[in-house]
């Protein structure tokens, strides 16, 4: 996964979003973001990678693993 500033996105977003790169979005050195393509340039989605990243946020945030479990679960019946 590549990091990007948040401007070079915005600036090129439409590149960005037609292509097959994983992209970090930053602020001032600081993570506001993922970019994720729906399927790699293989055609395959990339699940490995959200996984990482589900690890990541997993282990960033406060939550207990009660309330990220209400938390998914409340995401999952809301669609």
């Amino acid at each position: 996964m590549r990091p990007i500033g948040i401007r070079a996105f915005r600036d090129n977003a439409t590149k960005y979003l037609a292509g097959h790169e994983a992209l970090e979005i930053q602020r001032h050195g600081h993570t506001v973001g993922f970019f994720i393509p729906y399927r790699e340039a293989d055609g395959r989605p990339p699940l490995a990678l959200l996984a990482t990243l589900l690890d990541r946020a997993i282990d960033d945030s406060d939550l207990a693993q009660d309330e990220l479990i209400a938390l998914l679960a409340a995401a999952r019946s809301a669609r």
